[in-house]
């Protein structure tokens, strides 16, 4: 029976640890993670064209649509919502996952960007950070809304904009602390092919690395993902129950609403939705991943023969939806969303923008009258 430590090396080798390619070299896949299969070799080539040429899309896609993200929730009328502060939050997180993601590409075809093992560590601990912060900024964000929604008495208090900045502050230093553990458990060796270097595990940090990876997987897929899951459905009941007696009182002319309904607005119902949307797609894009990548863990356990490569490269594929979650909000929230695209056309508000445009005008004034 394989053990456990050789699965999880496996693993988090093609998660974590080859951001670069995990399919720029056929004959180190073959050796270390499946048993040879030249049958495969088709779809093997189309997945690695479709790497090349996906990975630097969705990055770059990803990050201009993030930072026109942050510029409407941190620099226009937006900001106003609490909940403002996660989604910016979840955009800068989003944003720096793409800019790893996109240095591991690049280095997959300059080997100089990771000559040091630098980028590469750093790549490492990013990717950790940022994969952590962004599935629990959206279960913030779920339960925020939840909060707002389905207690709506208790909205005002438990999710003021002093309340959640702090909850997005406890949040980030955790991932920032916890996830340290990448430079002591990793080490940085060349490559097979001899062109550059990349990041493995050390092989006396694997028990510590094991009890990591499970404590991980709780923290990043059960305890987030059940959380989004559950409070979702009750926000779509609760949203369809909202616009249900708001089309019975308003034809009827009757305003007696319940208390709850009464305090609630078409305005935080819209952005509800909005948030279930972001919510409900961050669940379909991520799922397939963790679930072929804890079908490949449980049958390296109870299995002796290793994976077919066909497996491998389904899982690639899955892996592909999982980084499109990193880029894709900026469409959702552009599709869901009036108040986003209106929100976008504003000019900036920030007080540092109003500041340096103060400052020009100065400039400008004084070089007109010498």
């Amino acid at each position: 029976m394989a053990s456990f430590s050789s699965v999880i090396d496996n693993t988090e080798k093609i998660h974590r640890y080859n951001l670069s390619n995990p399919l720029d070299n056929s004959t180190e896949i073959n050796s270390t993670y499946v048993s040879d299969d030249t049958s495969s070799q088709p779809f093997y080539d189309f997945v690695h064209a479709l790497y090349l040429s996906v990975i630097p899309l969705i990055s770059t896609l990803g990050i201009i649509g993030n930072v026109l993200s942050i510029k409407v929730f941190l620099c226009s009328t937006f900001k106003r919502q609490p909940s403002s502060i996660y989604l910016a939050a979840l955009s800068v997180s989003d944003t720096w996952f793409l800019v790893a993601l996109l240095m591991g590409w690049l280095g997959s075809f300059d080997g100089t960007i990771q000559e040091s093992g630098v980028t590469c560590m750093i790549s490492i601990y990013v990717t950790y950070v940022t994969g952590f912060l962004s599935v629990w900024y959206v279960a913030l964000i779920v339960i925020d809304r939840y909060i707002v929604v389905c207690h709506p008495l208790r909205g005002p208090r438990l999710c003021s904009r002093k309340r959640v900045a702090t909850a997005s502050a406890l949040i980030t230093t955790f991932a920032i602390i916890f996830y340290t553990h990448c430079f002591r458990t990793t080490m940085i060796v060349k490559k097979a092919s001899g062109n550059g270097v990349q990041c493995v595990v050390q092989k006396d940090s694997m028990h510590v690395l094991t009890i990591i990876t499970y404590i991980d997987s709780v923290l990043t897929i059960g305890v987030p993902f059940l959380t989004i899951f559950v409070l979702n459905c009750s926000l779509i009941s609760a949203v369809r129950t909202f616009n249900n007696k708001h089309i019975r009182f308003s034809e009827r002319k009757l305003y007696s609403y319940s208390p709850q309904y009464s305090i609630l607005t078409k305005a935080q119902i819209r952005l509800t939705v909005m948030l279930v949307v972001v919510s409900s797609v961050f669940l379909i894009l991520n799922l397939p991943s963790h679930a072929i990548r804890l079908y490949i863990m449980i049958k390296g356990l109870v299995m002796k023969r290793q994976n077919s490569i066909t497996l491998i490269l389904i899982q690639q594929i899955f892996q592909i939806l999982y980084y499109a979650n990193f880029a894709i909000n900026f469409i959702l929230y552009m599709v869901s969303s009036k108040q986003f695209r209106k929100c976008l056309k504003e000019s900036p508000k920030c007080r540092v923008l109003r500041r340096l445009r103060l400052k020009k005008t100065l400039l400008d004034r004084r070089k007109e009258f010498g």
